[in-house]
């Protein structure tokens, strides 16, 4: 599947409203899907697309960092004061042309003089131009890019609770091959996601709206992009897909959905596009069985276990066994750690 290297856009033309949004309390505007297709979905013939599951995490890529495969975080190039301010009068003045798609493409931006410094080994995203030498800003005012995780770095503490960068292993979460609905929870060495960008999720992500872990036992995992199929209705018929969407029941329990076009291109839907609301009770995540498959050395998990609590090694002890769903692994922990106290 493609990787995540851009903002990516939504499949539909987008209408902005000067109302609170539902997706950010802080944000004066509200940014809707219309019925109309973007022309760019329609070039990029979205209706033939592979469809995934888009999840409420954060972004993370996977590549090498002085010589071993290494987890990068996601860290935007953002505006300073006067880029800020100047890009805010941008944006006042295309709310006032109504139903205008808010778009960055006609703004002119200073790159020596509206951005703040990046940290050391920052990185950009591989699909940004390169102008004499600089690096823009995307269609959209951003400017994605990716730094090193540090392994002594407090805010770096849930990415690295999802990796082993000493064993070179990460905790993924993926679609089983049996054809069915169920999912794996296995270790991988870092090395096969290379070039990879991830989601990851968990217990003190974005307000876990996928109950994962809880405070006594934090669970983080990585979810390779593109990783977790679906079947929905073609964007082209947009009602089917705001009631596939809006059916409490269905597949649509989803934070969005991507369409990873044959060409290369990715769109997007989003629940708050469609002025649905997002976190749901029961996302469609919850509702699938779990497998783990976490295997490590008698070595390892020695090594592992002076460390205190170590989800590598605790799943290592619930190897091959199936659970009802994600939420059932922390129930788990829990009761074990009762038993032992």
């Amino acid at each position: 599947m493609n990787p995540v290297q851009q903002k990516i856009s939504c499949v539909y033309l987008t209408a902005v409203t000067e109302e609170t949004s539902s997706k950010r309390k802080y944000q004066p505007f509200k940014v809707s899907a219309t019925r109309q297709l973007t022309e760019q979905a329609r070039r990029d013939d979205v209706a033939a697309a592979k469809i995934t599951e888009k999840l409420d995490g954060t972004c993370c890529l996977v590549a090498e960092f002085k010589g071993q495969p290494w987890l990068w975080a996601r860290h935007d190039r953002k505006p300073n004061k006067l880029g800020a301010r100047r890009f805010a009068q941008f944006k006042k003045s295309q709310l006032k042309l109504g139903d205008k798609e808010l778009t960055a493409a006609e703004f002119s931006w200073d790159p020596n003089k509206d951005f703040k410094d990046v940290p050391e080994f920052w990185v950009p995203a591989s699909r940004l131009e390169i102008r004499n030498g600089v690096v823009m800003p995307d269609n959209i005012g951003h400017t994605p890019g990716w730094v090193p995780v540090e392994l002594t770095a407090r805010h770096d503490c849930w990415h690295l609770s999802a990796v082993d960068l000493t064993l070179g292993l990460a905790l993924v979460l993926r679609a089983a091959e049996t054809g069915n609905d169920d999912l794996i929870i296995e270790s991988q060495p870092l090395s096969f996601l290379c070039g990879q960008t991830c989601e990851l999720i968990g217990t003190n992500v974005n307000g876990n709206p996928y109950h994962i872990g809880s405070k006594k036992c934090p669970i983080h995992v990585l979810v390779p992009h593109g990783s977790l199929a679906l079947s929905c209705p073609t964007p082209v018929d947009y009602d089917a897909l705001y009631n596939w969407f809006n059916c409490p029941s269905g597949q649509g329990q989803i934070e969005g959905v991507v369409w990873h076009c044959m060409n290369g291109e990715l769109h997007k839907l989003h629940r708050h596009h469609l002025n649905l609301p997002w976190p749901v009770p029961e996302p469609r995540l919850c509702q699938r069985r779990v497998k783990v498959q976490v295997e490590l050395t008698s070595a390892n998990v020695a090594r592992e276990s002076k460390k205190g609590h170590n989800v590598f090694s605790l799943l290592c002890n619930l190897n091959g066994q199936v659970f009802d769903s994600i939420q059932e692994l922390h129930k788990t922990f829990d009761t074990e750690s009762e038993a032992a106290s």
